[in-house]
């Protein structure tokens, strides 16, 4: 079941995007009518964080959405290694990502996510 929140209570779990990504994205994207589809979310400390659809929330924050549309990732617990998700909550506080508007400046090349991000976020735990 999806609903919206405003676009300010939902927090980023990534500190970068994919300009690749974001080209994909805006190739299909209409901004005189923004369908995303609903953005899987879960819930941290009382706080709502996205699991996925960096790149379409950022989508939807460009075309001017102050509400974004979405639904609880139920299996973020389960199917992955929280623990990831831990660190990455943590590297987006340090660097004061705290909103989908403060990946603004935040888009690297595809050669860059994965060795800023992807990289990053495989190193968890093998540390």
């Amino acid at each position: 079941m999806s609903r919206d929140l405003p676009l300010e209570d939902v927090h980023p779990s990534q500190l970068y995007l994919s300009s690749e990504k974001l080209a994909d994205v805006l190739a299909w994207f209409d901004f005189d009518d923004p369908e995303y589809g609903p953005l899987p979310v879960f819930e941290h400390e009382e706080e709502w964080y996205l699991s996925d659809g960096h790149t379409r929330a950022f989508a939807a924050y460009l075309a001017g959405e102050e509400t974004l549309s979405v639904e609880r990732d139920t299996k973020v617990r389960e199917k992955y290694d929280f623990e990831v998700y831990r660190a990455c909550i943590s590297w987006c506080e340090e660097e004061g990502v705290e909103t989908v508007t403060d990946l603004r400046g935040r888009i690297v090349e595809p050669d860059t996510f994965q060795e800023v991000w992807i990289d990053r976020c495989q190193q968890v735990g093998t540390e």
